[in-house]
């Protein structure tokens, strides 16, 4: 205590006697030494703004159109589309840890499905997905090239019409001309539809060309996806043994009728894996708007406990003379589990991008 009040008061006198010197040092000192100088860039006046030159966190955002192909396969049975979706996706660099962090959204009902013959293309279901991930540029030299790992999640929901001639057969009757012997089934509509819950885990990578010039690219297996929902597809088989004509609508690119049909169809809610992939070229008209180009694809695989449908579909035939078929088909059917039946979700295309940075 007998060192600590003489202490106190020699402060209190500096303090009211020298009011500069508490006040600006840099003003009083005669050694020249500014103190200050050392702590103008923390003033908040002096802070840069977001984007400047010198700003450790970078966000972009921008709109994406990615023109994509995806399939269904069950069992190595597969319906295919084309799809036109748009895209909002954001991203947020921080140059202190060399981490970033991304996120997107995508959806369309332009998903078309190509049936060949009379039908052609038409509206047949919709795409969406969603998604983010953790970034960490371990190797990099601070200009806009690296590379390292990533961590994310990717929901992606997949749902398009299917075409069925089972429900038509149900009542084990077939309509046909009794003059051609062709016949005439009728062509219902289904669904498939799944959603993925994906964990993503890879490598990514970018560089930069004298800021105009830039690529990115990142590959990432998918250890771990939980699949849910509904695929089916169906194999038709032709025979041309009294009508030889083109088939009916929508397998007009065939040649006589159907005489068999293999349906399989699964109810999925288990889990599969597989990996997706993604890469850019930006190219920079200005410094704050980047334009890319680049593919995306997607890929996940598994099995499932399946019903296998199979129906046989006999010709007219002719019980007499005359040149026409007086004997209907007969339709023959069989049903079954089938365990462990392989199904696969592919989905891939063409990116386009437009980006602001600030």
């Amino acid at each position: 205590m007998s060192r600590l009040a003489p202490s106190i008061a020699i402060l209190i006198v500096a303090s009211a006697g020298y009011p500069a010197f508490a006040a600006d040092p840099g003003e009083q000192w005669d050694g020249g030494m500014d103190f200050r100088s050392g702590y103008q860039s923390y003033e908040p006046k002096d802070w840069n703004a977001m984007g400047e030159e010198g700003d450790g966190i970078h966000i972009e955002t921008g709109l994406r159109y990615w023109y994509s192909m995806g399939s269904h396969s069950l069992d190595g049975g597969s319906t295919s589309d084309t799809a036109h979706t748009g895209e909002v996706f954001l991203r947020v660099d921080d140059d202190a840890t060399s981490t970033y962090a991304t996120g997107n959204l995508g959806y369309s009902s332009i998903v078309t499905r190509d049936f060949g013959g009379d039908e052609g293309f038409y509206d047949a279901g919709e795409l969406a997905y969603g998604g983010a991930d953790f970034g960490w540029t371990a190797f990099n030299d601070g200009k806009g090239n690296g590379v390292g790992g990533l961590v994310g999640y990717q929901y992606w929901s997949d749902t398009h019409d299917t075409s069925s001639l089972l429900p038509s057969l149900e009542g084990g009757t077939v309509p046909y001309d009794d003059v051609t012997g062709r016949t005439l089934l009728t062509n219902w509509m289904g669904q498939s539809s799944v959603q993925i819950h994906a964990l993503r885990l890879g490598l990514q990578g970018s560089a930069n060309f004298n800021n105009f010039i830039d690529f990115r690219a990142e590959i990432a297996a998918v250890p771990y996806a939980q699949v849910s929902g509904t695929i089916a597809n169906e194999d038709v088989g032709f025979s041309t043994d009294v009508y030889g004509g083109s088939a009916q609508v929508p397998y007009s690119d065939q040649s006589g009728n159907i005489d068999s049909v293999s349906a399989i169809s699964s109810s999925i809610d288990g889990w599969g894996y597989g990996g997706m992939a993604e890469a850019f070229v930006g190219f920079h008209p200005t410094e704050n708007i980047v334009f890319r180009l680049g593919g995306r694809a997607w890929y996940v695989q598994g099995t499932a406990d399946a019903t296998m449908t199979e129906v046989l579909i006999s010709d007219p035939a002719d019980a007499d003379a005359d040149p026409d078929y007086e004997v209907p088909p007969v339709v023959t059917r069989f049903e079954g589990p089938v365990p462990n039946r392989p199904f696969s979700f592919l989905r891939y295309g063409i990116l386009a991008e437009l980006t602001y940075s600030f």
